[in-house]
C-alpha cells in the first residue's frame, strides 16, 4: 500500500500530437486502463483504520511514467483553459501533463455529494461557466518546485469523482458517477495526462532539475482516517 511519498527521475519527453487544446473534461479518456494492473495496493492490503474512515493515497505506479512535456500548445483567449487559469496566457505554452491517479484505500467510501443545479456553486462544487459544469473545489494540488522552492503551480480541474478503476480485487463499487459523486473503497478515480488542464504551465521555467509535488486533499476538507498519505513527488528534467 502506498504510504505517501514515491521518487523516481523522469526524463521529460515531448509528446506527439496536435498543436491545440484537445477538446473533453472528465474522466478517463478512450483506452484508459480501467482493467490496468499498475497499481500499489495488494490484495491482501489491510484496511486502515479508524473504521468507517475513506483515506485518500495517489496510485503511483500509474502516474510515475506519465509525465511528460507538450510543446507549441496553441490556446485562444476564449478557451476555457485561458478563461479559468489553466495557462499563463493565450499563445503557444509549454505544458508539463501528468496522470493523477487517486484511490480510497480506507475502510468506507468517499462520498463526495450530489451537485447542486446547473449555475449555482456550493462548498464543495463550483460552477464553470465556461465549460458548463461542476467542479470539485480543492480535490488537488500540483506544484513544481526546486531547491529555491515552489517555482509554478497548478489545481486538478477535477470534474467527476467517480469510480474508474479497481484497486482492491474483490471489492464491488457503489457506483459513482457525475451525477452522485465519490470514489469507492478499494477503487480509484482516473485522470488521464490528455484531459485539460491536466498539467502544469512550464512556458516560462527555465530548463533544469526540477520536482513534481502533487497533493491530495490539500486543504484537508474530506475526510480521512491518515492525510500524512496524501503526497506523490518525482523528480523531473525540464
Amino acid at each position: 500500500m502506498l504510504r505517501g511519498r514515491v521518487t523516481g527521475v523522469v526524463a521529460l519527453a515531448a509528446i506527439a500530437g496536435p498543436s491545440g487544446p484537445l477538446a473533453g473534461c472528465g474522466g478517463p479518456s478512450a483506452g484508459a486502463g480501467r482493467d490496468a494492473e499498475i497499481v500499489d495496493a495488494t490484495p491482501d492490503a489491510p484496511i486502515d483504520v479508524p473504521a468507517g474512515t475513506p483515506d485518500l493515497q495517489f496510485v503511483a505506479r500509474a502516474m510515475v511514467n506519465t509525465v511528460a512535456v507538450d510543446q507549441g500548445v496553441v490556446f485562444r483567449d476564449a478557451d476555457c483553459e485561458v478563461v479559468e487559469g489553466c495557462v499563463g496566457a493565450a499563445g503557444s505554452r509549454t505544458l508539463l501533463r501528468f496522470a493523477t491517479v487517486s484511490a480510497n484505500l480506507g475502510s468506507a467510501d468517499l462520498f463526495v455529494g450530489v451537485p447542486p443545479p446547473a449555475g449555482e456553486s456550493n462548498a464543495r462544487f463550483v460552477w464553470s461557466p465556461c465549460h458548463k459544469h461542476h467542479h470539485v473545489r480543492d480535490y488537488a494540488s500540483y506544484e513544481l518546485v526546486d531547491a529555491t522552492g515552489v517555482v509554478a503551480t497548478a489545481r486538478k480541474q477535477a470534474f467527476c469523482l467517480e469510480d474508474d478503476l479497481p484497486v482492491q480485487p474483490g471489492v464491488q463499487p457503489t457506483g459513482y458517477s457525475c451525477l452522485r459523486q465519490g470514489i469507492s473503497r478499494g477503487w480509484a478515480d482516473v485522470y488521464t495526462r490528455d484531459l485539460p488542464c491536466q498539467w502544469i504551465d512550464v512556458t516560462d521555467v527555465a530548463p533544469g532539475s526540477y520536482t513534481l509535488r502533487l497533493v491530495i486533499n490539500p486543504l484537508r476538507t474530506l475526510p480521512e482516517s491518515d492525510y500524512d498519505n496524501n503526497v506523490f513527488t518525482v523528480d523531473v528534467a525540464r
